[in-house]
């Protein structure tokens, strides 16, 4: 990282359209036209992609992320005084928080592993896990250690991979606000890259059994989930030449 002292950041955004009577996936465009544009054209952000959940039974099927090199931007009165959650072409009166829910979770970037070094445009579907222990807070660091000593090296060896990018919690946001512990996601999370379509989850849990795996399993919860890109914006760098 040299002698920088900005820690990279990124935002994932998962959402759902809560007035379907109102709201399509046309008038979500939105999204693309607008939200994300606006974004990236702050100092904080040259990066965004979009992915979709193709599980027609997925509770949140929609996902965005965004890389920024200073975690701190999300702390700071540009970022705050943003106005992209209000467009005149949503219904109503034009508040996204109306007509779609959203959980935002803002994390630091833990880990980079990066193999095939293809750099950006090459990624076509993510697996993204959300985990956190359910026993113990140095299990925390059981779940750091196991990623960073056997997990991804494993799973690297899956016809497609690409890199994974590894991420830590520091605070959430649920839009409409609910509890506190209902709105706070996982510790940790993943987003495995791949240059295919489609992944073979079977294959892959064959590629990535062993004792210490099971162990992780038998103490830990989470949420994994397979999105297919959408769309990318900017300069589409997810941390690429990025050594942590």
């Amino acid at each position: 990282m040299g002698s920088t002292s900005k820690i990279p950041g990124l935002l994932y955004a998962s959402s759902k359209i809560s007035r379907t009577d109102i709201l399509d996936e046309k008038t979500f465009e939105w999204y693309d036209e607008e939200h994300i544009p606006e974004l990236i054209e702050t100092s904080g952000f040259d990066s965004a992609f979009r992915f979709i959940d193709p599980n027609p039974d997925s509770e949140w099927p929609y996902l965005a992320v965004y890389p920024t090199k200073d975690f701190s931007f999300f702390k700071s009165d540009e970022f705050r005084g943003m106005k992209s959650l209000q467009s005149n072409k949503l219904p109503g009166t034009g508040a996204a928080a109306e007509v779609m829910d959203s959980v935002s979770r803002f994390d630091q970037l833990v880990q980079v592993y990066d193999p095939t070094k293809k750099g950006p445009g090459h990624t076509k579907c993510i697996i993204s896990a959300q985990m956190k222990s359910v026993s113990s807070p140095a299990a925390e660091e059981d779940i750091d250690a196991w990623y960073h000593a056997e997990h991804i090296r494993m799973l690297a060896t899956a016809e497609g991979y690409l890199r994974t990018t590894r991420y830590k919690l520091t605070f959430s946001v649920q839009l409409p606000p609910s509890a506190e512990d209902a709105a706070k996601p996982p510790v940790w999370l993943a987003l495995h890259e791949f240059e295919t379509e489609t992944v073979d989850l079977d294959r892959l849990r064959e590629l990535t059994n062993s004792e210490w795996t099971d162990k992780i399993h038998e103490k830990t919860e989470g949420i994994f989930i397979i999105y297919k890109l959408a769309k990318g914006f900017g300069t589409q760098d997810l941390f690429h030449g990025v050594e942590m």
